[in-house]
């Protein structure tokens, strides 16, 4: 008996094979080109053991066979899952079922329409396991594992415009832009500017509430129309929600703060906006974190959650366990929900963070310290005249070290960012594998039992 059985045209049939392929990762799925035999008697005997009926709706669909099969459905009382394809009429009489608009779908896991058709058919038949997870989100050009590379002008070696200029140049794929330097920065306009240079480029931009910079510097009179100015004035492909820093205690209370959020900043971009979940850090605060996680995700199923990596425990060994609990919780659902860690730019954590649950980061480390590219650790900013007999070989970085007029701090950051462009290059091809724990043991230097036995219940 199979969990999903897929009615469609014969002219829809590489949508149906898609749809029938991404489905198989969690349910069992029947198509019709796997009858052996008598036709007619394949068809009624599947949908009358089917759990639910996936229906592809378009401009083919008013067919005899289609319909024909649509009634068979109904006659055993089977859930229908309608997806629209095109502007068509749906097939008389079969119009009055809850549908998924399915119009700019073509074939993408992450898609907003596949992910509500996991979520339906997850209410009818539980998934045969914990979903796959994403090595891509494919309604953008990021790939996972994927760190942010931060800009701010809070305590970092490059003011916003000079920071993006570095970024443009040496092409690095995506950044996250602090709305307070956007709003506040004297240089406000040069740093729109510039980031609009650096999306045509093909760069990926990602405006964080603010909130960071108004905490540190302590100023309270940042407020969500601060945020709002941001978001109409610059150029962006996602923004972060005007977080709540000091959420309520109460669960139901705490989901609605997240889920009210984001439908506020919403109404200024047509760009996603993306839930931030902070937490009281309390045990209570910890234990209940995951799933106040999963029911944001149940509610908006955005690209990414993302959460303060400060607020996930004490210690790194703590805070790998939490994003593993969150992980394991999101595992429940029948989609992948992406998971952002803000704060987490050390390469270390990356690869602890990453291996227990977490798909993307951002970090201002790249502006802040010099990378020894040999031990993998950070260092001042100054000392990046140790690593030079060491630093990152590329003909990007040959050409860098050969002119004259990009200064120390100009070549201690584009080495920094080749470093972390290998990083991720050689994160995801391991990540690719399966091979999370052989990286971790690359980048800390440590052998397997001694992850395991400061990291226990992250490599299983």
């Amino acid at each position: 008996m199979a969990d999903v059985y897929i009615v469609y045209a014969k002219e829809n049939s590489e949508t149906a094979l898609k749809v029938r392929d991404l489905l198989s990762e969690s349910w069992s799925v029947w198509l019709d080109d796997l009858i052996v035999g008598d036709f007619s008697y394949a068809i009624k005997e599947n949908i009358k053991e089917a759990k639910c009926v996936v229906a592809l709706y378009s401009s083919f669909s008013d067919k005899p066979t289609i319909t024909g099969e649509l009634s068979l459905a109904v006659k055993y009382q089977k859930k229908i899952i309608p997806l629209i394809l095109d502007d068509s009429d749906p097939p008389y009489p079969y119009g009055h079922f809850s549908s998924i608009d399915f119009h700019s779908w073509q074939g993408e896991a992450d898609h907003p329409g596949f992910r509500l058709l996991q979520k339906k058919i997850g209410l009818i038949a539980p998934p045969l396991g914990k979903p796959a997870r994403l090595a891509k989100i494919t309604s953008n050009p990021l790939t996972l594992p994927t760190v942010f590379m931060s800009v701010s002008s809070h305590e970092t070696q490059f003011d916003p415009v000079g920071a993006i200029e570095a970024l443009r140049i040496h092409e690095t794929p995506s950044i996250l832009v602090s709305a307070y330097d956007l709003v506040k920065s004297a240089s406000r306009n040069e740093m729109i500017t510039e980031i609009g240079a650096y999306r045509e480029k093909g760069g990926f931009v990602l405006i964080d509430s603010g909130n960071y910079e108004a905490h540190r510097l302590k100023d309270d009179k940042w407020k969500p129309a601060h945020l709002k100015r941001a978001l109409i004035d610059t150029p962006h492909d996602w923004a972060f929600c005007f977080d709540n820093m000091n959420p309520s205690d109460k669960f139901d209370v705490a989901v609605r703060q997240v889920v009210k959020a984001v439908e506020r900043d919403a109404k200024h971009t047509s760009a996603q906006v993306l839930p931030i979940i902070h937490v009281k850090q309390t045990s209570k605060g910890l234990e209940r974190l995951p799933r106040i996680v999963r029911a944001i995700s149940e509610h908006l199923q955005p690209p990414v959650i993302a959460i303060p990596e400060r607020e996930l425990g004490a210690g790194l060994a703590q805070r790998a366990l939490t994003v593993r609990y969150i992980r394991d919780e999101l595992d429940k659902l029948p989609y992948y929900q992406p998971i952002h860690l803000l704060g987490t730019g050390n390469p270390w954590s990356i690869a602890l963070l990453a291996a227990a649950g977490a798909d993307t980061f951002d970090g201002l480390e790249w502006c802040r310290f010099a990378v020894d590219p040999e031990l993998e650790r950070l260092h001042h900013f100054q000392h990046f005249d140790f690593f030079k007999t060491k630093r990152i070989r590329s003909e990007f970085m040959d050409r860098v070290m050969a002119n004259d007029s990009i200064g120390y701090a100009g070549k201690v950051a584009f080495h920094n960012l080749e470093y972390y462009a290998e990083f991720g290059r050689i994160m995801r091809g391991m990540y690719s594998k399966g091979h999370e724990e052989a990286f971790a043991m690359g980048v800390t230097g440590m052998k397997s039992a001694e992850l395991r036995t400061l990291f226990p219940g992250i490599f299983l």
